[in-house]
């Protein structure tokens, strides 16, 4: 019961990011204005998954942009422009909540399943 209030609270927070297609990113930032900021161990390229999202809530992309290795652990690339933090993932075909995000919101410490 309480994994289905997670997982309700997990999908109300992350629809509250700004979903973006890969293919308006490339076209908006040609001239190198989004950088990658988490470790890679390849080349500054945009994720496999055809989104990215933008972390519209400023004590989100705080809490991220100070717990960066963590963010990255748990399996998101944060990219990082002038509009803003990007989060995207590089995989497909398995279930992103369960592998992401939702450790990502019990990283960050979020209760809103309690409520």
């Amino acid at each position: 019961m309480q994994e289905n209030r997670i997982k309700e609270s997990v999908e109300k927070w992350v629809n509250s990011f700004q979903a973006i297609p890969q293919t308006l990113i490339q076209k908006a930032y040609t001239n190198g204005d989004l950088a990658r900021i988490s470790p890679s161990e390849g080349e500054n390229c945009l994720p496999m998954w055809g989104w990215l999202w933008l972390i519209d809530d400023i004590s989100d992309s705080d809490w991220m942009r100070g717990n960066i290795e963590t963010v990255a652990e748990l399996g998101f690339d944060v990219f990082e422009s002038d509009d803003g933090l990007f989060l995207g993932i590089d995989g497909a075909g398995y279930d992103f909540y369960g592998e992401h995000w939702i450790p990502l919101y019990k990283a960050r410490g979020l209760q809103w399943h309690k409520n």
